[in-house]
């Protein structure tokens, strides 16, 4: 899909001087092309494209001028971030363009029954959203709102990434919103760990994992980044994600 230059269309409550902030759609654009997606994932509905390769991943949610949180509006770089790297907005739809895609945690469980995480991944998994999570919470004001297996990624270099940070930019926080942030990553663990139906004795990596999945609801997420759980943690021992998800796909195929 390409098009004409629009006309740029900025709430008020949006500095033209926020340089990633655009009116407009990016379907627009004269010179860029993307292609649609029938079954999105993870909330992308498109692909703007490049010489046949995917460039960015576009999501969109509706938002109105008097929405507070469009002042939120911002280039975010951050490891255990999903880049944003432009934002449209145009007839109370913003559009999302993020970085690099990767493999998320829901499609990682969809495997589940040929190919499971176990307690060192996890942690590491855990880890990383944790520090994604103390960014949102401290350096940007916000909390993430809709934290889940769907919106915590892992992409190419092993890096554990949290989408949807522009969708969190607009959206309106609840007093209890950091603390309903930290208690959705025990609930991923425990949803990665399959703790529900596991019974019998546990080693004592299965032991930390369930003191650190029965954290308190009030809970910081500095508190949390204490865990012993998480002392077990190996930076990109989760890189080969990608590999293992492709000879367990296959396996299924047999």
């Amino acid at each position: 899909m390409t098009g004409k230059p629009s006309t740029p269309d900025f709430p008020q409550h949006v500095s033209r001087s926020e340089s990633i902030v655009k009116g407009g759609t990016p379907y627009a654009q004269t010179g860029r092309s993307y292609v649609g997606l029938k079954s999105p994932g993870g909330g992308i509905c498109a692909l703007e494209m490049q010489n046949g390769v995917p460039v960015s991943f576009i999501s969109h949610c509706a938002v109105t001028e008097e929405h507070n949180g469009l002042k939120h509006l911002r280039q975010v770089t951050h490891t255990n971030l999903l880049g944003l790297k432009e934002v449209f907005l145009q007839d109370g739809i913003a559009f999302f363009l993020y970085d690099a895609w990767g493999i998320t945690l829901e499609e990682l469980q969809r495997l589940s029954h040929v190919f499971r995480l176990g307690e060192v991944e996890v942690a590491t998994i855990c880890k990383g959203i944790l520090q994604g999570l103390e960014y949102m919470h401290n350096a940007l004001g916000i909390c993430h709102g809709d934290l889940s297996c769907s919106t915590v990624l892992i992409n190419d270099e092993g890096n554990v990434k949290i989408a949807g940070i522009g969708e969190s930019m607009v959206r309106k926080s609840s007093p209890q919103g950091k603390f309903q942030d930290v208690g959705a990553v025990c609930d991923i663990a425990r949803t990665l760990l399959d703790f529900d139906n596991i019974t019998g004795v546990r080693g004592t990596l299965g032991l930390l994992a369930v003191d650190f999945i029965a954290a308190p609801l009030d809970v910081t997420v500095e508190y949390l980044l204490q865990h012993s759980f998480l002392r077990i943690a190996v930076p990109h021992c989760v890189r080969p994600v990608n590999i293992l998800c492709t000879i367990a796909s296959q396996c299924l195929m047999l």
